[in-house]
């Protein structure tokens, strides 16, 4: 169950952090490191699952991802590329999903799904039978018209996800997307979003605070501390997610590696 933590499956990494660290002053504050050494592989069409404290740095390092923050030293290659110069040149090549859906108020399910399309200059007829299309994928066929405040917080994710997956990503990156949703609306919706990003062979990476919802997702966790540094990794077997045992095993193997790296944190700090 346990990895090397620089391991990957055998397929080509997609993503290459090393030796990544991040800091940054809050406003008339001290220096507050968010990244600190951080180093790992995604192979594409892996699905990975970080797990950490709050406050830990992961959303920070989703924006590094996405080119929104520079790292202060290390580096991140997507593709083969640095990226800064991956995100110029593939726009829409990592899509984001948030806990909040982010749709726009005014705009149909229809024209939020296609906003992606659209800022990439697909003609209207086209982006817009995609974007039903998708709609249809996640099962809100018959709401394509509908304006988000007529959706359910469930329904409104879901046209979230299908946004994502409409620009045909690279990488997805959600950022504790499920968190908001009841457990039962939570569950069918991981569930069918596993669906279709095994379909579509999709890599992509969640942060989450749920255990249960990294073994489902996941095929990797990543054990971040805190500040945001690789810990510990595990493999998540095929099933994983239906075995109790090992449910609450890995769970007590996470918890240790979160607690011991908080110890060790305490301890350099007094050293």
């Amino acid at each position: 169950m346990h990895a090397d933590p620089q391991s990957v499956s055998g397929a080509r990494p997609i993503i290459r952090v090393r030796h990544a660290c991040k800091s940054f002053v809050p406003f008339k504050g001290r220096s507050v490191e968010a990244i600190r050494d951080l180093t790992f592989d995604v192979a594409a069409s892996d699905y990975v699952a970080i797990v950490g404290p709050t406050g830990a740095g992961k959303s920070v390092l989703f924006d590094c991802l996405l080119g929104l923050k520079t790292l202060d030293s290390g580096t991140i290659q997507i593709d083969g590329t640095q990226v800064a110069d991956y995100v110029r040149r593939k726009s829409g090549g990592i899509a984001r999903i948030f806990q909040e859906d982010r749709l726009l108020p005014w705009l149909s399910a229809t024209d939020n799904v296609a906003l992606g399309l659209q800022i990439r200059g697909v003609p209207e007829k086209e982006r817009r039978a995609q974007a039903r299309d998708w709609l249809e994928k996640v099962g809100l066929g018959r709401f394509a018209d509908a304006l988000p405040s007529e959706l359910s917080g469930g329904m409104r994710q879901r046209a979230n996800i299908a946004r994502a997956f409409a620009i045909r990503p690279d990488i997805i990156l959600l950022d504790e997307a499920f968190s908001a949703l009841d457990e039962i609306t939570a569950m069918k919706l991981r569930s069918d979003f596993q669906t279709l990003a095994h379909a579509q062979k999709m890599t992509f990476l969640i942060i989450t605070h749920s255990i249960e919802e990294a073994i489902f997702l996941g095929n990797r966790i990543l054990v971040f501390g805190s500040p945001a540094r690789l810990v510990h990794e595990i493999d998540v077997p095929p099933g994983a997610a239906e075995d109790r045992g090992l449910v609450d095993s890995i769970r007590a193997e996470i918890r240790q590696c979160i607690s011991a790296s908080g110890r060790d944190d305490i301890a350099s700090r007094q050293a």
